[in-house]
This record gives C-alpha cells, structure tokens and sequence, in this order.
C-alpha cells in the first residue's frame, strides 16, 4: 500500500496521535482493509451491539502497532463507523508502526 496519504490519517496530540477509523463490523475476520478517504478502514467480526465492535477495533489496532490494549481509546464515534482513536505513546514510534502495519496491506 502507497503510504504516502499517511499523515492525513492521523493528528499528533500531547500523548500520542490520534487516528481516524472507519469501522466494518460484521465481517468474516478481522484484518486492514485499506484506506476508507483520509481513514484506515478495520474490518472486524464483532457485531455493533454493546460496544462489542469498539473493544474489537481497539484490540486490533492495539496489536498492530504494538501497544498494551490500554493505550488505544476510541475517543469519538463510539456508535458510528467513523471514529477517532488515540494511541498513547511516542509519536515517532507510533508512526512508524503504523507505516509497518499499512504497508502490510499490498
């Protein structure tokens, strides 16, 4: 996958960046779809009931840049598709392991 839109899916802020998520609940597995506009779509297993869907993406990102589950929060968009979740951390850590994860997707 082309990384160069990267910056354009995230905003640093004072603990780390803020990644923008489109959610695709329902699917067979749960994997990086690509890119969804200036997001990074997440297909996940997991319905949208209960928040079952939100603490699914936040596993899968959390595996993806190699974080502790309690370093990703969904901090915007907890009932709809497009969401906003922060990544605690070193900011040029994180995007690094986030180039990594993308570029895993070609």
């Amino acid at each position: 996958m082309n990384t160069d839109h990267l910056p354009a899916l995230y905003s640093e802020g004072k603990d780390g960046l803020y990644l923008n998520v489109h959610a695709q609940p329902g699917a067979r597995r749960a994997q990086l779809r690509g890119l969804h506009g200036d997001a990074v779509k997440i297909a996940i297993g997991e319905v949208a009931q209960d928040g079952k869907a939100n603490k699914a993406i936040v596993r899968v990102i959390a595996k993806a840049v190699n974080l502790p589950v309690s370093d990703v929060e969904i901090t915007s968009g907890m009932t709809s598709r497009r969401k906003r979740v922060l990544l605690r951390g070193n900011s040029d850590t994180l995007k690094q392991n986030l180039e990594l994860w993308l570029k895993g997707v070609e």
